[in-house]
């Protein structure tokens, strides 16, 4: 216990009390410090960046100069400062989104922060990995940001700024933080390394600063490990202790996963759980530099330089991804997805990992995969001609058989039909192209869906979707998807919107018209059930 008491003491000592004190990130301090000068601080501020480059310091920080009872803000002496210094200000609140993410956490802060501040002059609110809040969360919260009182600064902190909401995004100011650069590092640690009085090799310091792949945090932390040893530390000592961690071992266990080495994969998850690795993190971690190859095969691995990995890793993944197709990596992300999913409810943590693995890994998991949708492409194709010959010929029958009843070839609809021209369907009709671009990198499926529906009906607090086949409803029923589009409604008609999904009548096909009987063993229908993996075609 005293040996865990000692970890993350240097952190903490050596943590930024000013602007000034923040290495790096000269961006931001001076947009926050020009602000602050001309009095013109935001209502609420979004931090992104990668873990440990000093979001939530600054925050807290940002709070010390609204509420310092002196003029030289931060002043770190008077009693509010602090207070926020050793976590006792009752006026600075601290949330983990990761944790608290429910709506009904959000609507606690909403009554509270009706309530003056107790003693100083600003309420702070610091929530911190926002991206968790689910869905009703996030709306509640944006009723907060819409109408904040003026004693109220909100902060939020984000590693995945992808999954906030445009909304959220809309009404607070964003600043981004940077990974530190080797050179940046390198001078945090020796100015502590100079304070501490510790005997270490300038290798050894080099090393450090390689192993904390830009976080400043995991740099303070990986020193405050060593300095307690009664030895001079050397490189070798780092290499003996840390062994090789972090990115040089995901890459490793990436590597096995494109080489299909089941043996070598699985000995390093089993390495993973002698250290006492969380193996939901490690899925998350591995999933994370999976989608950089994805973006780096795509064109945008520029992007990730700097906020995300070093040159020397952002090298590494780009050699590595030259071995990848775009299809392989899909399906190994979304075998690692479904494995996550599991992990929440497995007894054994590891489990869900370690087959994904050996799934990943097996000779026809990709393969195999790959060509079945290739073979079910080409049959698509196949079918699709049939299909329409025989249709072509139906309606060549039917047009010499009731001359008077002559099918016009139907329009393309771009926006929902509806059964109404309200002021809000109209509204929605003409969003939809927003609403399908929204909602197109969630849920494909989804996006492709809403293309087909109808609008039966908008209330002042629901949306009637009419949809032609049951497994449609039951696609717009699910929770996911319900929510996902409820969220973008709410947005569009700035008020909270519940969808009901209803079935309404098929659209008339030519065999309707022709009244012909389709046999259930139809040679056409039992090749689109086998395709498509299902016993029926409704």
């Amino acid at each position: 216990m005293a040996e865990q008491s000692l970890m993350g003491v240097f952190y903490l000592k050596y943590r930024p009390q000013t602007l000034k004190d923040l290495v790096g990130q000269e961006s931001v301090k001076k947009t926050l410090q020009s602000a602050y000068s001309a009095n013109k601080l935001s209502h609420a501020y979004l931090f992104v960046g990668p873990r440990g480059t000093g979001k939530t310091s600054t925050a807290r920080i940002l709070a010390k100069m609204v509420n310092c009872e002196e003029k030289d803000s931060p002043c770190n002496r008077c009693t509010t400062c602090l207070s926020i210094t050793d976590g006792s200000n009752l006026d600075l609140i601290e949330i983990d989104a990761a944790s608290n993410r429910g709506i009904e956490d959000i609507r606690s802060l909403r009554e509270k922060i009706k309530l003056s501040p107790t003693s100083s002059k600003k309420k702070v609110y610091i929530i911190d990995e926002v991206h968790m809040l689910t869905t009703e969360a996030f709306n509640a919260l944006l009723k907060t940001l819409e109408e904040p009182p003026s004693h109220a600064l909100f902060i939020l902190a984000t590693t995945d700024v992808s999954k906030m909401p445009k909304t959220i995004l809309s009404r607070v100011q964003r600043l981004d933080f940077k990974l530190a650069s080797p050179q940046e590092l390198e001078e945090t640690l020796s100015k502590i390394i100079k304070q501490e009085k510790i005997d270490i090799e300038e290798d050894a310091i080099k090393s450090l600063v390689k192993k904390a792949e830009g976080s400043f945090r995991d740099g303070v932390k990986l020193l405050d490990q060593i300095a307690s040893l009664d030895k001079k530390i050397t490189k070798e000592v780092i290499e003996n202790i840390f062994q090789e961690s972090g990115f040089g071992e995901i890459f490793k266990l990436i590597n096995c996963l494109l080489q299909k080495d089941t043996t070598a994969g699985l000995t390093i998850l089993s390495n993973f759980a002698q250290k006492g690795v969380d193996f939901k993190q490690l899925n998350l971690l591995l999933m994370e530099n999976l989608r950089y190859l994805v973006l780096i095969k795509n064109g945008l691995g520029a992007l990730l330089v700097e906020p995300h990995l070093s040159n020397e890793n952002y090298q590494s993944l780009v050699e590595l991804s030259a071995n990848f197709s775009n299809q392989t990596l899909i399906k190994i992300l979304d075998i690692l997805q479904k494995a996550y999913e599991k992990s929440k409810f497995t007894s054994i943590p590891s489990l869900p990992l370690e087959l994904a693995v050996v799934e990943i890994c097996s000779p026809e998991s990709i393969e195999t995969v790959e060509n079945k949708q290739s073979l079910q492409s080409n049959d698509l194709r196949e079918l699709k001609v049939v299909v329409e010959d025989r249709e072509s010929k139906i309606e060549e029958e039917q047009i010499h058989s009731q001359p008077s009843i002559i099918k016009e070839p139907s329009p393309t609809i771009h926006h929902p039909p509806s059964n109404s021209d309200s002021p809000d369907i109209l509204k929605l009709k003409e969003k939809w192209t927003f609403v399908l671009e929204t909602i197109r990198p969630y849920n494909f499926s989804l996006e492709a869906l809403l293309r087909s529906i109808s609008i039966s009906d908008c209330t002042d607090s629901q949306v009637i979707i009419e949809v032609p086949y049951s497994f449609h409803q039951r696609i717009m029923e699910a929770p996911k998807n319900r929510d996902l589009l409820e969220s973008i409604l709410s947005d569009i008609l700035g008020r909270s919107i519940k969808v009901s999904v209803i079935l309404g009548s098929r659209p008339a096909r030519s065999e309707d018209v022709a009244n012909i009987e389709i046999a259930a063993d139809d040679e056409i229908i039992r090749a689109a059930a086998e395709i498509f993996n299902s016993d029926t075609v409704n």
